[in-house]
């Protein structure tokens, strides 16, 4: 009972992150109902992806990430299109968390701390580097705290800001921008990073293991909900795209502070995740040294921060529909090949219909496809 719980909190800290920020704007660009729909529909995908990655890390005894395990199932040349995406996505990942994390921090600090905002960006950034540097061990008590400390924090936010939403802004549905909430939504929703870690945290029993990753994806997505849906009525089509400080004038200058308190635990906590993962995928599936693998997995987001990228909205919502045709694409395609051979072998592997396997791929590709489409025009 212990690990499962740990499990979910671990789940819970790496999907809770940067994408919980920008779902407000996404959602507000098209409608609260539009932006709604579309949760409740990618959660249900997202879930069955997450549960997909399950299989393949239970049933594949070696230690990769999904680079690695598309090499073993897929062979090499999905191997290096899918090391290329998900190494693009963790180091867009790790460098949106140092934009906001970073402004959270500033938020928090600034009234007793007079330096440059840039300061505050690398002070996150060396915080999540030496956690980074030590390992999973550290912070798995952290990711409890956190975890329940987010639940918290945005139910708070429900009953403080009841009273002042208005219901008009729930209504707004604009058609011009049906498809902006899918790429925020889909990134928001990615915890595939955290499944190796919850495995390790298992070991060789999976008991537990699959109902740690089901509730682990739904609490996020109801907090989500709550979240998009108190933001949006509140500050509709007038949302920051941090969600946060567009509530001061609404929820006053203490609750905005909670809330930057909240965002920054958020942030930290996912990016000690990813960045453990990258490190990790550096590590065990292209065979570099440890120490080196902790020292690229720092330094780009570093340098591409410090050369002055810092739009996080069009970050997640370029990485969320990139990820998810091809690294949510490929972990389809490995776990039908995992399926057939575990079945062969008479072990247990959880099923998914066919057709539920074709349509997510499906419509991860229009997905992408329309928001390229999107960002070009």
């Amino acid at each position: 009972m212990k690990k499962t719980v740990f499990a979910i909190a671990i789940l819970m800290s790496t999907i809770v992150g940067v994408g919980l920020f920008g779902l407000p704007y996404a959602g507000a660009q098209s409608g609260f109902l539009i932006a709604a729909i579309f949760l409740f529909l990618l959660t249900g995908i997202m879930v069955s992806l997450h549960l997909m990655y399950g299989e393949i890390v239970l049933h594949t005894r070696e230690k990769h990430r999904s680079p690695g395990y598309a090499g073993i199932y897929l062979g090499k040349i999905p191997k290096y299109i899918l090391s290329c995406s998900v190494v693009l996505g963790f180091f867009g990942s790790l460098l949106a968390y140092i934009i906001v994390g970073g402004n959270f921090l500033n938020t928090i600090l600034s009234p007793i701390l007079s330096v440059d905002p840039i300061v505050f960006n690398l002070l996150f950034f060396f915080i999540g580097a030496i956690v980074i540097y030590f390992g999973l061990h550290l912070i798995a008590g952290i990711d409890l705290i956190v975890s329940v400390f987010l639940i918290l924090i945005v139910f708070l936010f429900l009953f403080l800001g009841i009273p002042n939403i208005d219901i008009s802004n729930l209504k707004t549905i604009n058609f011009s921008k049906l498809f902006f909430p899918y790429g925020a939504i889909l990134y928001s929703l990615s915890g595939m990073a955290a499944i190796p870690e919850i495995r390790e945290l298992f070991g060789r029993k999976d008991k537990g293991y699959r109902r740690s990753i089901i509730i682990g994806m739904l609490i996020p997505s109801v907090l989500y909900l709550v979240f998009l849906y108190v933001v949006v009525g509140l500050t509709g089509i007038n949302t920051s795209p941090d969600a946060i400080n567009g509530l001061i004038g609404v929820l006053g200058d203490k609750v905005v502070y909670l809330g930057s308190v909240f965002g920054f635990l958020a942030c930290i906590t996912s990016f000690f995740i990813i960045g453990l993962s990258l490190k990790k995928v550096f590590w065990y599936d292209f065979k570099i040294n440890k120490n080196v693998s902790w020292f690229l997995v720092c330094l780009v987001p570093l340098v591409l921060f410090l050369l002055g990228f810092s739009n996080f909205i069009f970050i997640i919502v370029v990485l969320g529909a990139l990820l998810g045709a091809i690294e949510g694409s490929s972990i389809v395609l490995i776990y039908k090949k995992v399926r057939k051979l575990k079945f062969k072998r008479k072990k247990n592997c959880f099923r998914f219909p066919d057709l539920l396997r074709y349509a997510i791929i499906v419509i991860f590709l229009v997905g992408f496809v329309y928001t390229l489409i999107s960002i070009l025009s």
